[in-house]
């Protein structure tokens, strides 16, 4: 490689290349030793390019290993414009002054994504510069201050890129390799694609050229506020269907609690029905009893208590009937007062207790007398 032909190829003029003070032979050494390290380089891109694509937020990665001239070349027109980072910039340590020989492009789709990136590249690597956040002149709003905030140096660029940058260290072998993160939306790097591809080279300083690519980059930076707007209007439209389908569940559940009062409501009618049906049951009875006069034997043969049950005998143990269970009145044969355990069944299940109601019963049972058989004078053998 002649030095003619590199000013050439890489559009330096003379005297550029004389306020640069660095010898051709500088930069061959340069090339020479930049070359041998390409290949490492490159592993090591794909290597940050996996990492980084594990983001949920990442939508692609793009990376890319700078080309052996153009290291050349930027070495020059730092060192042409008094950059005080490139004035003593030689073999042994340019790896280490030009920071982007390995570029990781990250893309995103909605603007606010860049914080969820930007933690993750944190828990990744520690920045070995303080992460800088390029904006538009003119460009302000929650996402500019957001950058504020994450403690990003907020700088306009002078093309109007916009983009995040992170310088990071990584070492995957002996060699440390130092690369750069670009974080940018989709729309921005269309915009920087178009921009790059058109400037360069004939068009650099075209004015008319300029003015149609700062419209463009307007357009991208409202795209961008287009893309945002419609993802915070769907969700707020999904928060808005999740609350009416709250609202519903919580209607349908008043609802529910109303049908359940309205079938308690209702069993509580039928039963009331059934109660005051056995208390109607009850009352007929009584009337039937007085109005019958119903007669209970003054004496009952002790052969017929004998052939009782036990129930049967411990029934007429009790003068209050009401002291009774359901078995021991169902086992009473005695008539009439047979016909009472129905109904007392109905009572026990509506009310609960027939007192009261009763006392015709306890005043009947008191008049019972038993007769008791004669001795037989016969000792049994």
């Amino acid at each position: 490689m002649e030095l003619e032909e590199f000013l050439s190829r890489n559009r330096i003029s003379q005297d550029d290349w004389e306020k640069a003070e660095i010898t051709f032979d500088e930069l061959l050494k340069i090339d020479a030793d930049y070359s041998s390290k390409v290949t490492h380089l490159n592993e090591s891109a794909e290597f940050l390019a996996k990492v980084l694509q594990k983001c949920d937020q990442v939508h692609s990665v793009r990376w890319r290993v700078k080309e052996p001239e153009h290291v050349l070349e930027k070495i020059v027109r730092k060192k042409a414009s008094n950059s005080p980072k490139y004035i003593d910039v030689s073999v042994d340590n340019y790896a280490e002054l030009i920071t982007d020989l390995v570029g990781v492009r990250i893309l995103h789709l909605f603007k606010h994504e860049w914080l969820d990136i930007h933690q993750y590249i944190q828990t990744c690597w520690v920045p070995v510069e303080p992460v800088v956040a390029y904006v538009r002149e003119g460009d302000e709003g929650a996402v500019v201050e957001s950058y504020r905030e994450n403690e990003c140096d907020v700088k306009v660029h002078s093309a109007g890129y916009r983009s995040i940058h992170y310088i990071i260290s990584t070492q995957p072998t002996l060699r440390k390799v130092i690369s750069e993160i670009q974080v940018r939306t989709i729309f921005e790097e269309g915009w920087s694609e178009i921009d790059h591809k058109v400037r360069y080279p004939n068009f650099m300083d075209n004015k008319l050229v300029s003015y149609f690519l700062t419209i463009f980059n307007r357009m991208s930076g409202s795209a961008d506020e287009m893309g945002t707007f419609v993802n915070d209007l769907v969700a707020d439209i999904k928060w808005k269907e999740l609350q009416l389908d709250l609202k519903k569940q919580e209607q349908e559940g008043h609802l529910q609690k109303i049908e359940d009062l309205v079938q308690e409501l209702s069993k509580e009618k039928t039963a009331n029905k059934t109660k005051e049906s056995n208390l109607q049951k009850l009352k007929d009875e009584i009337a039937s009893v007085r109005k019958n006069s119903i007669q209970i034997p003054d004496v009952i043969d002790f052969d017929e208590i004998e052939t009782m049950s036990s129930l049967s005998r411990e029934a007429l143990k009790y003068s209050d009937i009401a002291k009774l269970n359901v078995a021991q009145l169902e086992a009473i044969k005695i008539p009439d007062i047979s016909k009472f355990s129905s109904a007392y069944d109905d009572i026990l299940k509506s009310i609960g207790s027939i007192n009261k109601s009763t006392l015709i019963y306890d005043d009947a049972l008191k008049k019972i007398t038993i007769k008791k058989p004669k001795k037989d004078n016969t000792d049994e053998e």
